[in-house]
């Protein structure tokens, strides 16, 4: 639910009894700490964060030009402006030193991965830290 969750379900859920989780995957590890903390300003009861792990795109130049080639009718169709690259939107977590050491210092009680999962070293030192991980 990355660009739609916020702290305030993920607390509404957890102080319903339920485990309320804030969408971490569009976020860089400033804001994601913020939500974390907003989350814990509004329950005491545990909640989750989630990642994205996925394998970060490959560059192929070639290949992204046939497909903006391609889509610029549709584009035009809609009174769009045509895109002139493509890039990934979302940053995977999966090597982001700096979101392990936020997310250790903040330690939600779940940490969940999306898209695959983090080097097995995130998860034992999760673990150790006390928090549950969840794929």
């Amino acid at each position: 639910m990355a660009g739609v969750s916020t702290p305030e379900l993920a607390a509404a859920v957890s102080n319903a009894g339920g485990l309320g989780s804030v969408a971490l995957g569009a976020l860089t590890v400033a804001q994601a700490a913020e939500q974390i903390q907003q989350t814990r300003r509004l329950t005491n009861r545990p909640f989750g964060v989630n990642l994205f792990c996925h394998q970060p795109a490959r560059s192929n130049p070639e290949r992204e030009a046939k497909w903006l080639a391609h889509l610029a009718e549709h584009f035009a169709q809609f009174e769009v402006t045509s895109l002139t690259t493509l890039r990934e939107i979302y940053q995977a977590s999966r090597d982001n030193d700096a979101m392990l050491e936020m997310l250790l210092q903040e330690r939600p009680a779940v940490v969940s991965f999306h898209f695959g999962l983090p080097g097995a070293g995130w998860v034992e030192v999760l673990k150790q830290a006390g928090v549950c991980t969840m794929a």
